[in-house]
């Protein structure tokens, strides 16, 4: 079954783009086997995505901005309440990642290393929105 988690980008958060978490996500796993990045025009989307792979694994990672990421931003407030460790409730960016299903578990290092790469990241905040709870 496929998932999915936000990066909410907080005032702290550095400035991103596809172009510069690319940059970022080629250095980071540079060293790991079988792994590709490339951008992706998929339908209905108005700009590209990343799409990392290893082996036939995919996860697509974008970075989105603007008000349906903000009203998502409000919605999740009012779920998560106080438990962020700043208010997220006025975020319009965010980092969305959606994973292809790994029944096998065989790419569970993939998924908690792409977890650390963003965990590093100041003013970030991870969200799993199948759990409806922060990533912690």
């Amino acid at each position: 079954m496929t998932f999915s988690m936000y990066a909410l980008l907080g005032d702290e958060a550095p400035s991103i783009t596809n172009e510069s978490l690319a940059g970022e996500l080629k250095l980071y796993f540079r060293g790991e086997a079988n792994f590709s990045l490339e951008f992706e025009a998929l339908p209905f989307a108005s700009k590209d995505t990343l799409a990392l792979r290893w082996d036939d694994w995919l996860v697509r990672v974008a970075y989105e901005e603007g008000d349906n990421v903000l009203q998502d931003s409000v919605d999740i407030s009012n779920l998560i309440g106080s438990s962020a460790p700043f208010d997220v409730s006025a975020i319009a960016r965010r980092i969305r990642l959606i994973f292809s299903s790994d029944e096998g578990n065989e790419h569970t290092n993939q998924i908690l290393y792409l977890v650390d790469f963003l965990r590093d990241k100041r003013g970030v905040v991870l969200f799993d929105p199948q759990q409806r709870d922060l990533v912690t």
